[in-house]
């Protein structure tokens, strides 16, 4: 960030005191002074105002524990060590984190028996984690969710193996995920998923970021992976099919192919036939009958839009093209969701990094994600380059 100071300012003229808050994590904030070339050290600002110098200022993180509104950078504006007739710019230069942005682990390549997230003999303090806990799944360890609906947790490092048990519906809630060292499973490519699985972030605008690397902004809200995580829910037979007859606006069902891999409860996106690309209906389905292809919808909802359809395809018609309503199979058994607060969704990051050790150590992290049949819902933040999915490298 740059403040430029006016070629007007004298040495006598008041000095201005300016006091921000930010929620990002900030170990200084290094304030350079462009014009005379130096970098104004952290936390000068005297206690008499009469010795008061552009650019002297003062972080301060946490002044109120857990309240990251509460993380304020000030600063000084005035005239003094100006040249005349001469505009002086200061440039803001904030750092995450001085040194290492995580704390040192020590990582096995030896796996332990499967232990169980419900057992409060799986844990070092001998309970099991409670809400607003920061977790730590250690390295080595091989740790299987079988909570049906967790609290909402902090902060889960994972450093170890996490598995999401099969044969029962998880919903599982966080602030913030941290793949560091570890890996996350849901399902596996050769056996995926097959219940209901909820991954929950919660946070509002203005709570508490954390970070992993001077160069890559993880923020709040986030579920961050710079290891391993596969998710691989149960696929569908049929992903589109197409309406065999016009839906008309205010209806609550239309009709589709005959013998579908449709059942109640399934979530059905019709598209756009007209020249309105937003004129679409996304549905619950409540009933659909195999042998006539009718999906009734839930009754509480109707069609906001007409949907042209027939029994045969318009490609001979129109030069291959089918004009018939696509009606698509949005259905996911997993899903990763941000808590629906303020229009302030989650996101989802895979990054790189070189964490450095304090012997000098350069420990290189990579992640890779893999997912099938998993569906995200309210991530991505307004007003950031944080969307629902992103890649980030610290290089």
């Amino acid at each position: 960030m740059n403040v430029y100071i006016g070629e007007e300012y004298t040495p006598d003229d008041e000095s201005l005191f300016f006091v921000h808050n930010f929620t990002d994590v900030r170990a200084e904030i290094k304030v350079r002074d462009e014009e005379n070339g130096i970098v104004i050290p952290n936390n000068t600002i005297p206690s008499n105002p009469a010795d008061y110098v552009a650019g002297q200022n003062l972080v301060l993180n946490n002044t109120i524990p857990n309240d990251p509104r509460e993380q304020l950078f000030s600063f000084i504006i005035n005239g003094k060590n100006m040249t005349r007739w001469k505009e002086k710019r200061m440039t803001f230069i904030g750092t995450r984190c001085i040194g290492s942005c995580n704390e040192e682990i020590v990582e096995t390549d030896e796996v332990g028996d499967e232990i169980l997230w419900s057992n409060p003999k799986s844990w070092p303090s001998g309970k099991v984690p409670v809400a607003d806990e920061d977790v730590q799944i250690e390295s080595g360890w091989n740790m299987t969710m079988d909570v049906a609906d967790t609290p909402i947790f902090r902060l889960v490092r994972v450093n170890g193996i996490l598995n999401f048990k099969r044969g029962m519906d998880i919903t599982f809630r966080a602030k913030h995920i941290f793949v560091r060292a570890g890996q996350l499973h849901v399902g596996s490519k050769e056996n995926p998923f097959t219940n209901e699985c909820k991954i929950i972030l919660y946070g509002e605008r203005n709570s508490q970021a954390i970070v992993y690397d001077n160069a890559v902004e993880a923020g709040n809200k986030v579920f961050a992976n710079l290891n391993i995580v596969k998710m691989y829910g149960k696929s569908r037979k049929h992903t589109m099919t197409r309406l065999q007859f016009p839906a008309l606006k205010g209806a609550t069902n239309f009709t589709v192919e005959k013998g579908l891999d449709v059942v109640p409860g399934d979530r059905l996106a019709l598209l756009a036939t007209s020249y309105e690309n937003m004129a679409g209906d996304d549905v619950i389905v409540e009933s659909y009958d195999n042998d006539t292809g009718l999906v009734t919808v839930n009754s509480t909802y109707t069609l906001n839009f007409y949907h042209w359809g027939a029994p045969k395809s318009t490609g001979d018609k129109y030069g291959g093209a089918d004009m018939r309503g696509e009606v698509i199979m949005l259905t996911r058994n997993i899903k990763i969701l941000g808590d629906n607060v303020d229009s302030w969704g989650g996101h989802f990051i895979t990054g790189d990094t070189a964490e450095v050790s304090e012997d000098g150590t350069v420990k290189e992290r990579i992640g890779n994600t893999y997912m099938d049949w998993v569906e995200m819902h309210n991530l991505s933040q307004v007003d950031t380059n944080h969307a629902a999915l992103r890649w980030e490298n610290a290089a």
